[in-house]
């Protein structure tokens, strides 16, 4: 869900501040206390910090990480037993490229604390990363006499015996970090990694398919498991994969290549994949509903957008409808065509020099009616009467981009696209459908129920301030689109008994700040804690987009300083938006691991830097978020502040969120190679975790309760149509 930045204003004359009114207790829901949930500790109960190790934290979380160092070494040098000193001081040289003096601060820290684990885990990367592979053997195996089940020593010990060529050894130990972290994809794909080294091609495909099963946006591990597969010379099934990396970086000029071999590869009489074939028969109506009574708002949807919300050119439509339908002069009103139920009919667009026409064609191909101006396809919706598009384009920019179908209730209008070449869809229904058509293509409808409801609220707010506040896509003649740019809307499909009665049981509530429409944003999963709008370069301030610790008061607080981030960021701490039966775990912790080379092409198509030198990463919201991240490049140095950039530039695909550390290790000529990404959470991060929306839900927590708590100063308003 794309953000774009808005001072408030007031709602539309539509909705009039009246309509805004705070629920009326009797129809309110059952309220229990709002849950208050500080970002960190009080002052008074946080632990003593020396001040130079304090100043160094905060330095690190502004970006300005040389300074961050200085002040840990004024501190190391003053008290040389200090812990924190030498730990907060390693992570951060090694993140200004100091990594020979990295390896020895870590190795003071291991001497202050030799039987802690994880110092000994980040020695024995550490010197993986400074290519002392003995070194690195021996304190992780030192690590695993400490705890033998920390995962991330055995990847380690797998990593150095595989960069020594020791190849049995290290697919044994990989295969150990396999069981011990099956959530951890670096195991998995590590260990395919060795397996492919010793010439266990179809053990290795094994190993990136769980990976695969794991995080289906690790799009590099899918690049490798097509690879994997092409050894074993198993092209239908590398072409599988290398379709969904293309379709996450489609301008990658060494992946349209890829394509084309491809094509040659893949043998004559291979059957075509099956999910792209469309139903040509209306073959099951949507439950007839009466009509939504009162005065609703009606809402324009652009349908089948781009990855950016805006039209995509149209030149022919086919559909059907579940009533009598006809097609109508929108500007006269005069019936085009008409036409009975489930019978496939089809408009296209005839552009004859400057004579440009709608043409409706009824079953057999015949043209019974034309205009030049706009039409809607009205079914009959006095009797619950709906449209079905075939062959709409959806998801386009992620990894289940497709062509399928669209049942939609309302009308469909079809007007000259802006570019006055083909056409343009636009759903017009009422604010109500509308939301019965986002609630579940936004959140599992196996949710809890709670959830269900502030997620229902959330759309209906949501939808309607991009329409009367924001008017986003008002020059591409509709209020939203019906992509994540928006909020995803996928119509009829999206209903169900449950979804339908969460809908209704929350009719015309909304999210309210004094009176006015809330600009309600919601991510995915927060990764713990959520970040304030105003930390996000050209976001604004929004007094109710705060910094939320997702957690219960009494669990571990949210880490503020380098060390103790990278830890929480490779580990899986209590908060309401862990995994669970509701929650995937690569929503909440995920790893990647990408190829310099393989994300050369699409930085320089944006940023020209030339040859990829290095990776900082700068400025960090107090969530951790990045804000700020510096490419090194042979041309210049870049540096991305946008939050979208952050996360969509350092990947084959889009990273989940930008809320991650980064480990860099170098080639041969000292330069950056490959990019390891310890990440949390999935989307900006901003306002509403629904993640932690179901996780608070399986509390007993009640929908007006998350709201609040994700929402600080809102009320529950209520549209009164």
């Amino acid at each position: 869900m794309a953000i774009l930045p808005t001072i408030l204003r007031a709602a539309s004359a539509l909705l009039p501040a009246a309509a805004l009114a705070a629920a009326d207790p009797a129809l309110a829901p059952k309220s229990e206390p709002s849950l208050t949930i500080s970002p960190r500790p009080e002052p008074a109960m946080r632990p003593l910090v020396d001040p130079q190790v304090e100043k160094g934290n905060q330095l690190y979380f502004q970006g300005e990480l040389t300074n961050a160092a200085a002040a840990y070494e004024k501190a190391a040098v003053r008290a040389p037993t200090l812990l924190d000193a030498w730990l907060n001081g390693a992570v951060v040289l090694e993140e200004i490229g100091k990594r020979p003096k990295a390896v020895e601060w870590l190795r003071k820290a291991a001497a202050l604390a030799p039987n802690d684990a994880r110092i000994l885990t980040e020695l024995g990367w550490a010197e993986l990363r400074n290519k002392d592979f003995k070194s690195a053997e021996s304190h992780l195996r030192d690590a695993l006499a400490v705890d033998a089940k920390l995962s991330y020593a055995v990847i380690g010990l797998g990593r150095a015996k595989l960069a020594q060529k020791r190849l049995a050894e290290a697919a044994d130990d990989l295969a150990r970090a396999q069981a011990l972290d099956p959530l951890n994809d670096l195991a998995h794909f590590y260990a395919a990694q060795a397996l492919e080294a010793k010439g266990d091609f179809a053990g290795a495909v094994e190993a990136y398919k769980k990976a695969a099963m794991n995080d289906s946006y690790f799009v590099e591990n899918r690049y490798a498991l097509g690879r994997a597969f092409m050894r074993l010379n198993r092209f239908y099934e590398a072409a599988t994969q290398f379709a969904k990396v293309i379709e996450a970086d489609p301008a990658n000029a060494a992946l349209r290549q890829l394509k084309q071999k491809m094509q040659q590869l893949i043998p004559k009489g291979v059957p075509p994949d099956k999910s792209k074939q469309q139903a040509k028969a209306l073959d099951s109506g949507a439950e007839v509903l009466e009509r939504p009574m009162g005065n609703l708002p009606l809402v324009r949807v652009g349908i089948g957008t781009s990855a950016m919300g805006k039209p995509l050119q149209r030149w022919a439509l086919q559909f059907q409808a579940s009533t009598p339908f006809s097609v109508v002069d929108e500007k006269t009103l005069k019936t085009v065509a008409s036409g009975p139920a489930r019978e496939l009919w089809q408009v296209r667009f005839a552009a004859p020099g400057k004579k440009a026409k709608f043409e409706v064609l009824n079953p057999l191909g015949e043209v019974v009616g034309s205009t030049k101006n706009a039409v809607l396809v009205r079914p009959d919706l006095a009797r619950g009467g709906t449209v079905l598009l075939q062959d709409i384009p959806y998801g386009r920019g992620t990894l289940w981009s497709g062509i399928g179908l669209k049942h939609l209730r309302g009308e469909v209008e079809l007007s000259v696209h802006p570019s006055g070449k083909g056409f343009r869809i636009v759903n017009l229904v009422d604010l109500e459908s509308y939301t019965h058509g986002v609630l579940s293509a936004e959140m599992p409808i196996t949710s809890p129920l709670e959830a269900l409801k502030s997620q229902a609220v959330i759309a209906r707010t949501h939808g309607l301030f991009i329409k009367n506040v924001t008017r986003r896509h008002a020059k591409d003649g509709y209020d939203l689109c019906d992509g994540q740019h928006c909020q995803v809307y996928t119509g009829i499909n999206a209903e169900s008994e449950r979804s339908r009665a969460v809908v209704n049981a929350t009719r015309a509530r909304i999210v309210a700040f004094k009176g006015k429409i809330a600009q309600a944003l919601f991510s995915s999963n927060c990764g713990g804690h959520s970040q304030a709008g105003r930390e996000l370069t050209g976001w604004g301030e929004v007094k109710y987009w705060e910094s939320i610790r997702d957690a219960a008061p009494d669990s571990l607080t949210y880490p503020d300083a380098p060390w103790a981030l990278r830890w929480w960021l490779r580990s899986r701490p209590p908060a309401y938006c862990r995994e669970s039966g509701h929650v995937y775990p690569s929503h909440y912790r995920w790893t990647r691991v990408v190829k310099v080379k393989d994300i050369t092409d699409k930085i320089n198509r944006n940023y020209k830097v030339g040859r990829i030198l290095g990776l900082r990463t700068l400025r960090r919201a107090r969530s951790g978020h990045l804000n700020s991240v510096l490419i090194k490049g042979s041309r210049k140095d870049v540096t991305m502040t946008k939050e979208i950039n952050i996360r969509s530039m350092l990947g084959l695909g889009s990273q989940r969120s930008a809320l991650f550390v980064v480990d860099t290790e170098t080639g041969a000529d000292g330069n950056a190679d490959t990019l390891i990404f310890h990440g949390a959470g999935w989307g900006h991060g901003v306002g509403l975790c629904q993640s932690g929306a179901m996780g608070r839900a399986e509390k007993g927590h009640m929908y007006d309760s998350i709201l609040k708590a994700y929402y600080p100063g809102t009320e529950l308003g209520n549209l009164r149509y």
